[in-house]
């Protein structure tokens, strides 16, 4: 029970990984305001939850400010404070190619959510957790930061570098204020948004080459990471980029000669 009696704002609850997270907190003990972009995906989540005893669930529009500010001052307001914040909510538009092939509509509303929307969560949320000079932000970053896509989506792939470096000078500037800043980078995780990258044969045999470890991640595993670093067990952990990416971003090339997992 790691996070007994932590209140924490998870954005993105209803896609594979927040609702992982969700379980995973609630499982150690938090209280968790589940916010999602209409509230009918938000009370889909609390409804797919084990048990959702102490978890509330929340709208709004994260590239809407005032939306945003409310959703922080409902998240308080309901659950008796404010500890920490999961940055998960994101977005990865179809059109989202090569540089020259990218719609700037594309680019922008990417952006808008991936990073601009996380920027808000957080303005609104950090003078609650300077008045009490304590709390725990988790911002999820991706691979892509780190190891660019074969698969060009260069919005997608600028907003996740973008995110580590607004986490780092979150880090910096609150350290001193007992608030610490932290990503977590995940590589190919299987979940029902991801599947259909891995739904034949031939798409998983071009994905797993890539791969030292052979497998797609769990989401589960990511959410294990992400409640570690809200928990007072990462006191010292502050400005980091945790990769949980199966090698990934550490491989110059793979020997597949071992093979891997079938199609997940």
């Amino acid at each position: 029970m790691r996070l007994s009696g932590k209140k924490i704002l998870l954005t993105g609850a209803n896609g594979g990984l927040g609702r992982a997270i969700a379980e995973k907190s609630l499982t150690e003990g938090a209280h968790l305001a589940l916010c999602e972009k209409t509230l009918e995906l938000a009370e889909r989540a609390k409804a797919a939850l084990p048990d959702s005893t102490n978890s509330i669930a929340l709208a709004a529009n994260i590239t809407d400010e005032k939306a945003v500010q409310a959703m922080v001052e409902q998240t308080i307001s309901e659950l008796g404070g404010l500890d920490g914040v999961v940055n998960n909510a994101a977005m990865l538009a179809d059109e989202d190619a090569m540089p020259a092939d990218t719609p700037l509509k594309s680019w922008q509303d990417t952006l808008a959510v991936n990073l601009t929307g996380a920027f808000l969560v957080y303005k609104h949320a950090l003078p609650h957790l300077l008045t009490q000079q304590s709390g725990s932000l988790v911002t999820m970053s991706s691979v892509v930061a780190h190891s660019a896509s074969a698969v060009p989506q260069i919005a997608y792939t600028t907003s996740k570098g973008g995110l580590e470096a607004m986490t780092r000078e979150i880090a910096i500037a609150h350290a001193r204020d007992n608030i610490r800043a932290n990503c977590v980078a995940p590589g190919p995780v299987l979940t029902e948004r991801t599947a259909r990258y891995f739904d034949s044969d031939e798409k998983w045999q071009a994905r797993r080459k890539h791969i030292p470890m052979g497998r797609l991640g769990r989401p589960e595993e990511i959410a294990a990471l992400v409640c570690f670093l809200l928990s007072d067990e990462a006191g010292w952990q502050t400005g980091g980029i945790y990769r949980a990416d199966g090698g990934i971003s550490a491989a110059y090339l793979v020997d597949d000669s071992k093979g891997g997992s079938e199609i997940p």
